[in-house]
């Protein structure tokens, strides 16, 4: 099988054009009174396969449905999703042959044979074939391995299909797109050297008796005794039963990660990609652990596209932030860390991520400081830190060390 951009669909052969038949007609009919029968005959039967041929052609791609799958569609860096294809022919004309082409991204790893594209160089061109009587189906299955982090979408396919004498052939595009998030690689952590507090207190408490009303946590069940200001209405509606929202603790520690993501829009390699890469994975880390601590997590980055996340402790808020890791690029705001102390939660602490280019780090951290947050530091790369970084509030990210063993300050 050749892919969509080697070859285009064959053309119909001068002899099966409309012409062609029509000389073919009158070849038989002019044998036919001529008495000339083996003439006739061999005229006849060449315009009869081209009939057919041109007629099986014609409505070989109708009532074609090509569907498939992504199980699961997000994914962390080092796993592998699977995609399933169904291809069905739902009319009574079989199908001697039938290809179908999914262009896929390589960072995705595909399993099978892949033939490389020509217009789109990070994608390749994964073939599938099968022959379809009537109303039969086809499906495949193919592992894609997610290498590396990032949205990658699989877009329109291609079938292509054709008579049994291979004379003609038709190619259709079927649209649809598929989206498969992939988050950054995630390190189990048993501890975080950075030393976390509440700005407030000298220690930092998970839970605390006082709830605050402004910040939902979940929700639960009613009970009886349930303040009526309490009931989920949302919730309420879509469980179909009464629910009340869990409120989070008032001194719970919150903490907001930052991305300086200007500090890695270099044009170098380094920066863009292994630093980059690196910082975003610690990060998620960090996320993930303190997600499954209790603490309300938030996330805040000048990167592109920008994100600007309040510090939330629901389940479904650290699958926000995880998506979000997993769109960054190393493209910064053309303002000045645009999340700056205004933005940020009022009495949050701060770790936060740059790398070792960053030019105005001291100062950001200054202001961070100043609007009363505590400022831990991630600091990618093996340059020097900056004199306004404590070196008990600094970790540095090198390429190459252990992330989990940084992290937990063993290294």
């Amino acid at each position: 099988m050749d892919n969509p951009e080697a070859r285009d669909p064959h053309a119909v052969p001068w002899l099966f054009d409309a012409y062609g038949l029509v000389g073919l007609l009158v070849a038989t009919l002019a044998a036919a009174s001529a008495s000339a029968p083996q003439v006739a005959l061999l005229a006849g039967s060449l315009l009869l396969l081209g009939v057919v041929a041109r007629l099986w052609a014609g409505f070989c791609l109708a009532r074609l449905a090509y569907s498939r799958r992504v199980v699961p569609r997000r994914a962390f860096c080092g796993d592998a999703v699977v995609l399933e294809t169904s291809l069905r022919n739902r009319k009574l004309l079989p199908l001697p042959w039938v290809e179908v082409w999914e262009l896929l991204p390589r960072a995705l790893v595909p399993s099978g044979e892949l033939e490389p594209s020509a217009s789109h160089p990070g994608s390749a061109w994964l073939g599938q074939g099968a022959s379809l009587w009537p109303y039969q189906r086809a499906r495949w299955q193919h592992r894609l391995s997610c290498r590396h982090r990032g949205v990658y979408a699989l877009q329109t396919a291609r079938v292509r299909a054709g008579d049994p004498f291979g004379l003609c052939e038709r190619e259709a595009w079927v649209r649809g797109q598929l989206e498969v998030v992939v988050y950054p690689r995630v390190v189990p952590l048993r501890r975080l050297a950075l030393p976390l507090r509440h700005p407030s207190v000298d220690a930092a408490s998970r839970r605390s008796l006082v709830a605050d009303p402004t910040r939902t946590a979940g929700a639960r069940e009613y009970r009886a005794g349930d303040p009526q200001r309490l009931i989920h209405w949302r919730a309420t509606a879509h469980r179909g039963e009464l629910q009340v929202r869990v409120l989070e603790p008032a001194t719970s520690l919150q903490v907001s990660l930052a991305l300086d993501g200007r500090s890695f829009s270099l044009p170098w390699e380094l920066y863009r990609e292994t630093l980059f890469e690196l910082t975003l994975s610690a990060l998620a880390s960090i996320a993930v652990y303190l997600s499954q601590a209790g603490y309300p997590v938030g996330l805040f980055a000048d990167a592109s596209p920008p994100a600007a996340l309040l510090p939330s402790a629901n389940p479904a808020h650290l699958q926000a932030l995880l998506e979000a890791l997993a769109r960054f690029q190393p493209v910064g705001a053309p303002q000045l860390n645009w999340w700056s102390e205004a933005r940020l939660p009022r009495g949050s602490a701060v770790i936060l991520a740059a790398s070792d280019a960053a030019t105005d780090l001291p100062s950001t951290i200054s202001r961070l400081e100043q609007a009363g947050h505590q400022v831990l530091l991630l600091l990618a790369g093996a340059g020097a830190p900056p004199a306004a970084a404590p070196t008990h509030r600094l970790l540095r990210l090198v390429p190459g060390q252990d992330l989990a063993a940084t992290l937990e300050g063993w290294t």
